[in-house]
């Protein structure tokens, strides 16, 4: 006779189950996050910045407009540049090809960016890494070295929290920024300033990690940060740039798309009444994902990936990169 219940037993599988989980995720991250690691354009320089070894990957198509602009893509916690190419199968490189832009991929110290939440547990956060100073010093040599033009941001979770923050503290260094499962952070909010900065939001009605009403950003039961919800970040963009801020987003819609309907979300396109473009990507049913991009993690862990939408294309559309 087994010493073991059948309940006992259940619960054995379980945590055996969650076991073997957590220890494929760093299989998972290289092999779902790392299949694209860059062309043959795609080279890597470091740096010393504010007493630290800093680096980061740069792609220069062979085309390359005169006084070009630059994307930067900023990847998540836990991340690096590899896996945020990855992410989303090379599309950047892909559309940089075509249209003639440079995108650069920044890495963070220990795979964190010090992003305006406060996090007592990332080393980024605690001892106060100048993420923003080693991002706009990048920007520097790129002017110097290419004579670039303009500059945006976007990223996913920690790197969208990242533009988030280049938004609200250097309007006059930022011509853009496209967040992607991220909110203002309590931190930032009252201080944010961007006026005269273009917002493109894209977040999940269903993400799991990263509220889309706000709260806390929660990982894996700890909780990492508290933030303002997907509205109140696109009103506080709003007010700061002297456009009305409703409460009401439902005018706003100018598309809905429900392309794929097997994959459990629709994306509703927003575009609000302002000088300064502001708009809002609301996929339901989406999770902490990048739209089109690769499902990094299982379903249970980070939500629904939508197809309704290829947000690579959607942001270097309204960066208005493909011009």
């Amino acid at each position: 006779m087994s010493p073991y219940s059948p309940g006992m037993v259940t619960m054995k599988k379980q945590s055996m189950a969650i076991l073997l989980i957590l220890l494929s995720l760093p299989l998972l991250l290289d092999c779902r996050g790392r299949r694209y690691r860059g062309g043959e354009n795609t080279r890597e320089f470091e740096f010393l910045y504010d007493g630290k070894e800093r680096s980061y990957y740069l792609y220069v198509p062979e085309t390359l407009k005169p006084n070009p602009d630059v994307l930067f893509a900023l990847h998540g916690g836990g991340g690096d540049p590899g896996k945020m190419m990855g992410l989303n199968h090379g599309a950047f490189d892909e559309l940089a090809d075509k249209h003639g832009f440079i995108v650069v991929y920044p890495a963070g110290i220990e795979n964190q960016w010090n992003d305006g939440r406060e996090v007592p547990e990332s080393k980024a956060h605690s001892e106060k890494f100048d993420d923003a100073g080693f991002l706009l010093a990048i920007q520097d040599r790129l002017k110097k070295d290419y004579g670039v033009r303009k500059s945006y941001f976007t990223g996913i979770s920690n790197g969208g929290f990242m533009s988030f923050r280049m938004g609200c503290e250097h309007p006059d260094r930022v011509d853009g920024i496209a967040p992607v499962t991220a909110n203002l952070s309590e931190y930032l909010f009252e201080k944010c300033n961007p006026r005269g900065v273009p917002l493109l939001l894209i977040n999940g009605t269903e993400d799991p990690l990263v509220p889309y009403d706000g709260g806390y950003v929660e990982v894996l039961g700890r909780k990492r940060g508290k933030i303002r919800s997907t509205d109140d970040s696109v009103r506080k963009w709003l007010k700061a740039n002297g456009c009305p801020a409703p409460q009401d987003f439902s005018p706003a819609v100018y598309d809905t798309r429900n392309n794929d309907p097997d994959d459990g979300t629709v994306a509703k396109l927003m575009r609000f009444d302002c000088s300064v473009a502001v708009e809002l990507v609301r996929i339901e049913g989406g999770g902490h994902t990048w739209p089109s991009g690769r499902p990094y993690l299982f379903e249970f862990m980070i939500g629904k990936v939508s197809n309704e939408l290829d947000a690579s294309r959607k942001i270097v559309q309204f960066f208005e990169l493909d011009r």
